[in-house]
């Protein structure tokens, strides 16, 4: 074998070396690629499976709740609504339907709006059927009215929320004469009455 031979197999013997080692190196890199994928694809699915991961907890809107319009524990129903059978009116000496709920507090207690709204109406000196009177405009149709207030502090157009203060218990009305202050809520929908506990939890009543 002559020295150009010998060097043309050497030639030919490297090349094949370096191939195999591109091949080996390119291999390997499309094993790391595939795995680093691999990893990926995995993460992005757990973000899909529960967003918390990225976004945090998710939290729920407040909902807003009817509540009475005096504190349940210092009220005293005088009262109850009777859609159903007529009830002995005092003052008029008459039976008639009774469609709202006379509630008696102390002087002063506050009065409060039984859920979300605007104040449509504010009478500071109402006639004697209801006395100091406010009305709130609710969503679908509804409405509440709350007469025989001692005062008042509102004013049309305010917004009011669940809680929020309206007025003050007070005595300004004789439709029906009661010995202790008192506040009467009555509630409308479409503009006709229908009985608050429907929206309101009164103790002792059976919420329709």
């Amino acid at each position: 074998m002559d020295i150009r031979t010998a060097t043309q197999m050497e030639k030919t013997r490297r090349n094949a070396i370096a191939i195999s080692t591109l091949l080996v190196v390119l291999m390997l890199g499309l094993t790391t690629t595939f795995i680093a994928m691999s990893f990926v694809r995995h993460d992005r699915g757990g973000v899909t499976e529960d967003s918390s991961l990225v976004n945090g907890p998710t939290i729920q809107p407040v909902v807003a709740s009817w509540v009475m319009p005096v504190n349940q524990s210092g009220a005293i129903i005088l009262k109850a609504a009777d859609f159903d059978m007529p009830q002995y009116n005092g003052t008029t000496k008459w039976y008639e339907f009774d469609l709202g709920y006379t509630l008696g507090a102390e002087a002063g207690t506050k009065v409060v709006a039984c859920y979300d709204g605007e104040i449509t109406s504010v009478i500071e000196s109402g006639d004697a059927s209801t006395g100091k009177l406010v009305r709130i405009k609710h969503a679908d149709g509804v409405e509440t009215v709350y007469s025989s207030l001692d005062s008042i502090t509102v004013v049309v157009g305010d917004k009011v929320k669940s809680g929020d203060q309206i007025g003050t218990v007070g005595n300004t009305a004789n439709y029906e004469t009661f010995e202790m202050p008192h506040v009467r809520l009555m509630t409308y929908q479409d503009g006709k009455p229908v009985n608050p506990e429907n929206f309101v939890e009164f103790p002792g009543s059976e919420n329709k």
